[in-house]
């Protein structure tokens, strides 16, 4: 006999369930190796290093472990590429130096408005969002009614923070190569999605990918 779709959905999430747990330990394991870092170095500085950029990064792993299963995920090679270094790139960077211009506070607040702009966007997608190029249900609310890669933003906001604020030779490799994938990403989730109707319509009411009248 053929399976229900009942069957068939609880093995896509068990098996959904075991990737996320496989990806999940190392990625656990990084983001401790960053934090830890960011952690000593306040310490030894009295200035809250790396806290949004912490932040972010817990967030974003914590919603990859419980997102829903997609219609449609892109297999290229470079997708995943791209979405790995984009997304997790940012944990081999370091603290150092002292921040640009003196002006750590504006660093750090940057930092953390980045986060507040990914969270309103993670709210907006609820447990549709994802990392690799895939259709979980097109969003068009909140943040995603201005731009179509609202998260992606967010992500440049913070990460610019951090390099402000450790402006090591280091870190500013590290999110060079960053925002490179970011930009891949950004064009390999539009050839995913475009397949769908319902974001062709969406594309075109909403013109601009990550900054409004930009880009």
């Amino acid at each position: 006999m053929g399976k229900t779709a009942h069957e068939t959905l609880a093995g896509v999430d068990r098996r959904l369930s075991r990737s996320s747990f496989l990806v999940a330990v190392p990625l656990a394991t990084v983001w401790v190796l960053f934090a830890a870092a960011n952690f000593m170095n306040w310490q030894r500085t009295g200035r809250p290093t790396g806290l949004g950029a912490t932040i972010l990064e817990l967030t974003v792993a914590v919603f990859f472990v419980i997102r829903r299963p997609a219609f449609s995920t892109s297999s290229s090679p470079l997708a995943w590429i791209a979405t790995t270094a984009a997304t997790f790139g940012v944990l081999a960077g370091r603290p150092g130096a002292e921040p640009l211009w003196g002006l750590e506070p504006v660093w750090a607040g940057l930092q953390l408005v980045g986060v507040a702009f990914a969270l309103a966007s993670i709210a907006a997608l609820g447990r549709s969002f994802g990392l690799v190029a895939a259709n979980r249900g097109i969003k068009t609310g909140g943040p995603y009614a201005l731009v179509r890669h609202p998260l992606y933003a967010a992500y440049f906001v913070t990460q610019l923070g951090y390099l402000m604020e450790s402006p090591t030779a280091r870190n500013f490799s590290i999110l060079a190569v960053v925002i490179t994938f970011q930009l891949v990403r950004v064009h390999t989730e539009e050839q995913t999605l475009g397949a769908d109707p319902a974001y062709r319509v969406y594309r075109e009411r909403v013109r601009w990918r990550l900054v409004p009248h930009v880009y």
